[in-house]
């Protein structure tokens, strides 16, 4: 049997580096879980450069340039001296149905500086808590468009049973109304309605969370969670170190079996041990259709006011 390893350096040293990425992370996903996180992260980049490609705006020696790096990155992942097969990983456990995250970051605010990298990093990382990592297909997607969610719903055998986004939300902004901030092509905001994903999700009966991890997205899960068993939305304003610590202990429990009720409480349970404690009232759980807590966003939206030292979602 080959190497892996060898034949995604022969697929790089062939500039054909698309298809070394899809290589290594599949054998990230066959027992090499130490190069997951790295991997995912690499993809996104690679195809996000695509988008910017595809619409011109990097010149032909920065797109080069930037392939290069990208290249010279995932060769120093396969380099990783922990980079091995996890021994208590069979090829029989390898073939198992994974449960399938989608992850999915916008900023059109570039101002607004949220690490969103810095999430998908340790949420991975969290999955890999308890000897689990194998069990979960870990997808992610930055600079995410509305036509990206449809196409990432509908891949082949995904079936994901988290949709994760990861970014802005507003509630009757005056410049953009209430809904979750995507992307459009060139980069700017577009903002879709929670009816609106509510209505596409829907169509996806192996959806059973929605994740919206931003500021002011208590309103808009509201809505969601009338056609998901489960939606998680944020109440208020949330610090974006908050947002990310309450999205790792969530699915770290979710990693260790637990559902995900219980998830979403010990994850405000975190919250809780964390520097902002006060922030631990802010999550909400719509539970098929229905939540405990008022739902509600005070105030103008955090975006008129980018001037806030603590970065907010």
């Amino acid at each position: 049997m080959s190497d892996p390893k060898t034949e995604i350096r022969d697929l790089v040293a062939a500039a054909r580096l698309e298809e070394a990425l899809i290589l290594a992370k599949k054998t990230a996903q066959a027992g090499f879980s130490s190069w997951d996180t790295d991997v995912t992260l690499l993809q996104s980049e690679w195809e996000y450069l695509t988008q910017c490609e595809n619409r011109g705006i990097l010149t032909f020696a920065d797109m080069n340039a930037k392939r290069q790096h990208l290249a010279l990155r995932l060769i120093s992942v396969l380099d990783q001296k922990s980079a091995a097969p996890d021994p208590g990983i069979s090829p029989s456990d390898s073939a198992l149905p994974k449960t399938t995250i989608l992850f999915l970051g916008a900023n059109p605010f570039h101002n607004l500086a949220l690490e969103l990298d810095r999430e998908v990093q340790l949420i991975s990382e969290g999955l890999q808590q308890f000897g689990k990592r194998q069990a979960f297909d870990f997808r992610a997607k930055m600079h995410v468009t509305p036509t990206d969610l449809q196409r990432m719903l509908l891949e082949a055998g995904l079936a994901p049973r988290f949709v994760h986004f990861a970014g802005n939300a507003v509630v009757d902004h005056p410049d953009f109304g209430t809904g979750v901030v995507f992307e459009k092509e060139d980069g700017a905001p577009h903002i879709v309605s929670g009816a609106v994903l509510a209505t596409i999700l829907h169509q996806f009966p192996s959806v059973e969370c929605v994740f919206v991890n931003t500021c002011d997205s208590g309103p808009i899960a509201l809505e969601i969670g009338q056609h998901v068993p489960y939606a998680i939305g944020m109440n208020d304003r949330i610090y974006d170190e908050s947002a990310v610590v309450f999205a790792v202990a969530f699915y770290e429990a979710i990693a260790s079996g637990k559902d995900i009720p219980f998830a979403f409480e010990f994850a405000k349970g975190r919250l809780l041990l964390e520097r902002f404690p006060e922030q631990a009232s802010i999550p909400v759980l719509i539970t098929n259709g229905h939540c405990p807590d008022p739902v509600y966003v005070p105030g103008p939206s955090h975006i008129s006011n980018l001037s806030n030292p603590r970065v907010m979602r």
